[in-house]
């Protein structure tokens, strides 16, 4: 059960971060931020270390 729970915040959290990527409109910088950020989301979802 908490697992289930962890990974459903984790992919809210994945989602909210991917949906202020997608409206980033200021310089670049900020948007590899999104993406240094969304990068450990994105491999605990897919279980890899």
């Amino acid at each position: 059960m908490i697992m289930i729970a962890y990974y459903v915040i984790t992919a809210f959290l994945l989602v909210l971060l991917a949906w202020n990527f997608v409206r980033e409109k200021g310089p670049r910088a900020e948007a590899v931020l999104y993406l240094l950020v969304m990068l450990p989301l994105l491999l605990r979802l897919l279980r890899w270390k």
